[in-house]
């Protein structure tokens, strides 16, 4: 349900009156001029640029740079106790 729920959203963001409309990066409405102009290429580059980069206001770099550290910090312990566990085991095998 969220799926759905997220996909509306985004459709409803960039076309709120429900018409296909320019949307940089995205779409844009060409006429048979202004194919011809860029010499018939269909290539989408050519029509709808580059989308702006979304900037997430609510992003803390520094709380997930804090989270990531933490999580690294776990797996290095837990990544010392299984070499100990498996040369334990290999000793125990007589490798």
């Amino acid at each position: 349900m969220r799926y759905f729920w997220q996909q509306a959203h985004w459709l409803t963001e960039r076309f709120p009156e429900a018409k296909l409309c320019d949307v940089e990066g995205l779409v844009k409405l060409v006429d048979r001029a202004g194919i011809e102009a860029n010499d018939w290429s269909l290539t989408p580059g050519r029509y709808v640029g580059v989308a702006p980069e979304e900037v997430d206001e609510d992003f803390d770099f520094e709380e997930t740079l804090r989270e990531i550290h933490v999580e690294l910090e776990d797996l290095n312990v837990e990544a010392i106790r299984l070499a100990a566990t498996i040369k334990n085991n290999f000793e125990e095998l007589g490798i």
